[in-house]
């Protein structure tokens, strides 16, 4: 009786991890339609590449440059200057 009733419990558990497993992967293809699909560039400082969107950037003229950190961001800045 013991060992039906483990059994039972075990079966409940790996049923639970296997649903919220695939609930997960399921929102995670319908929020963005594809996964990792963020235009990657690269930062003109430390060549580290960066996602388009939330990372920092610098506007100079109609050329947009991105950038990993504040610190590239301000690095390319005085450069300039």
């Amino acid at each position: 009786m013991w060992r039906f009733v483990i059994l039972a419990v075990l079966l409940l558990i790996v049923y639970f991890m296997v649903r919220s497993a695939v609930q997960g992967f399921l929102a995670r293809k319908t929020q963005g339609g594809t996964i990792g699909a963020a235009e990657m560039v690269q930062d003109p400082v430390c060549g580290m590449y960066v996602t388009k969107e939330g990372s920092f950037f610098l506007q100079r003229g109609d050329q947009l440059h991105f950038f990993c950190s504040e610190t590239c961001r301000a690095s390319y800045e005085k450069k300039l200057a």
